[in-house]
């Protein structure tokens, strides 16, 4: 794993105690990471899941995305859910029928690309929290 990443997922570690974070290294200097038990909001039941995303080798000048969350999450804010789904309407930025890289789990897919992003400032850690 690059030294870059591996402070990506020192980071993460730190800035979330409590939250087991794992990891599994790519094979290209990046990683498959998966933060457990984070609060996700009132707007879905459970409020509670796992976040997965990629830290790719570039990092930090790539961005990090998509993220992934646990697939048994259903939507239940007040708010417009266009993403019609059997198994629950999500949301624009959600996708069901996902799958989270590296870890082989079943997923939602959370699209929140960081266009204008700073790699000095926008850190792996930082996107998660702005995803939450």
């Amino acid at each position: 794993m690059k030294a870059d990443v591996e402070r990506a997922v020192a980071e993460l570690r730190e800035g979330l105690p409590g939250h087991d974070v794992l990891v599994k290294e790519d094979g290209e200097g990046g990683a498959f990471v998966i933060v457990e038990g984070l609060e996700i909001g009132d707007c879905f039941a459970p409020p509670v899941s796992w976040i997965g995303f990629h830290v790719t080798f570039p990092y930090p000048d790539a961005d990090v995305y998509p993220h992934f969350i646990d697939p048994a999450v259903l939507y239940v804010g007040n708010g417009e859910a266009p993403n019609q789904h059997p198994d629950g309407n999500l949301p624009t930025a959600l996708t069901r029928g996902a799958t989270m890289p590296g870890f082989d789990r079943p997923a939602i897919q959370i699209s929140r690309r960081s266009n204008q992003r700073n790699a000095e400032t926008d850190t792996a850690l930082q996107k998660l929290l702005r995803i939450l």
